[in-house]
């Protein structure tokens, strides 16, 4: 049964990466469909966010009211609201469906990592790993959809095989048993770890523990976002290459991090976890300090690779740390993880478009540079933190003996 339910959380995640990057691969035809200007695009992909941070904001509540299996259901079923955009409505009905969508989308992320943290105690990281893999194979074939439908002048028909297949796997979810497991997703109260022995809140050391991961989440949000974003036009201006070869660079990065999070349950089971997120945040530093400073645009996509390959495991295993030092809290600390990830990634580009306007082209690739040193220590940090709980844990224990 726990095999049924990740794969239909790899199927789930997968959805989610085509709904979140679909407006981006066909902005373009959109705006010219309604003789609209870039400004109001951007506004229309910020209702998106806005609409995903209120759905990974509330859906600890919405747990509590309707289950967790229900508000997955639910999440599905506003993301269907998306084929309603195939027929073209009027241009303000278009920020309504975006919202629903981006909200259904932040509730079914949240919800569904929570529930493959909860349900799969042992190799976490192997099953989420899978999940981002997912994911990563969601965010590559949108975009490679939408340029055929856009090349045979169909572009529309992309909101309707999204709306439509969110609507199918809403079926699925509601149809679907999970023997064992279903107590998990029906429940409407926190997992029943929730009186586990050494249960840590968000005071005192809990709340420096879990406020420093959101700054972890928070950074590597908008690096990701950044990098997915700025990285053509960055090597097209510094190394003087046509946009068409700069492109690349996306699918270069996309392919290392597939390739990367197929090997991170693996190497991160067998090193422990902390050790995997030293070594990987540690790979990115090098890798993006070699970028700031590389001359060979041929080194700077072999750089692209391993960037990719070393930021694929960070989500996945940060995640998976903090809701350990949390246990009987997963609704509350994933919702608070990918708030803190959606947030950096809408605002951190935002520094960074500044910084390509009024600085050279390398300077981005030092900010990225300096993010990534953050999170290093960021992850030391938090290794402290969690030595330190368990000192205390072993002494409180030795007492009461």
């Amino acid at each position: 049964m726990k095999t049924r339910l990740l794969w239909i959380g790899c199927v789930s995640y997968g959805l989610i990466a085509f709904t979140l990057v679909i407006l981006g691969a066909v902005l373009p035809e959109l705006l010219s469909h309604y003789s609209q200007s870039y400004s109001n695009g951007g506004v229309l992909v910020f209702s998106q966010f806005m609409g995903f941070l209120i759905g990974v904001l509330g859906m600890p509540l919405l747990v509590k009211k309707l289950g967790r299996k229900n508000v997955v259901v639910v999440g599905l079923a506003m993301i269907s609201c998306e084929l309603v955009i195939f027929f073209l409505p009027p241009w303000p009905l278009l920020f309504l469906f975006v919202s629903m969508a981006g909200l259904g989308a932040g509730l079914v992320e949240s919800c569904v990592g929570t529930i493959i943290l909860t349900a799969i105690k042992e190799k976490q990281a192997v099953a989420m790993s899978k999940m981002e893999v997912a994911y990563g194979l969601g965010a590559l074939f949108m975009p490679l959809l939408s340029s055929f439908l856009i090349s045979n002048g169909l572009w529309a028909l992309a909101f309707l095989v999204l709306g439509v297949s969110s609507f199918l796997l809403m079926i699925v979810w509601r149809q679907m048993s999970f023997g064992s497991l279903d107590h998990l997703l029906i429940r409407k109260e926190s997992s029943p770890d929730i009186k586990t022995q050494g249960h840590t809140s968000y005071r005192s050391k809990g709340f420096l523990f879990i406020a420093l991961a959101a700054a972890y989440f928070f950074f590597y949000g908008g690096s990701e976002v950044s990098i997915v974003h700025f990285i053509p036009s960055i090597f097209a201006e510094k190394w003087d290459i046509p946009n068409s070869l700069a492109t690349i660079t996306v699918t270069i990065y996309w392919s290392g991090m597939i390739i990367g999070r197929l090997l991170t349950g693996p190497v991160s089971e067998k090193i422990t976890y902390h050790r995997f997120l030293r070594f990987i945040n540690i790979g990115g530093l090098i890798a993006l300090a070699i970028l700031a400073v590389s001359q060979t645009v041929w080194v700077g996509f072999a750089l692209c690779f391993f960037l990719g390959l070393f930021m694929a495991g960070m989500f996945a295993i940060a995640l998976i740390i903090t809701n350990q030092f949390f246990p009987g809290k997963t609704e509350q600390t994933t919702s608070i993880l990918l708030a803190s990830n959606g947030l950096g990634g809408s605002l951190l580009p935002i520094a960074v478009g500044w910084s390509l306007d009024e600085f050279p082209v390398q300077t981005a690739f030092w900010l990225f540079t300096i993010l990534m040193a953050f999170m290093l220590i960021l992850v030391i940090a938090l290794k402290v933190l969690e030595s330190v709980k368990m000192r205390t844990h072993g002494q409180s224990k030795t007492e009461s003996i």
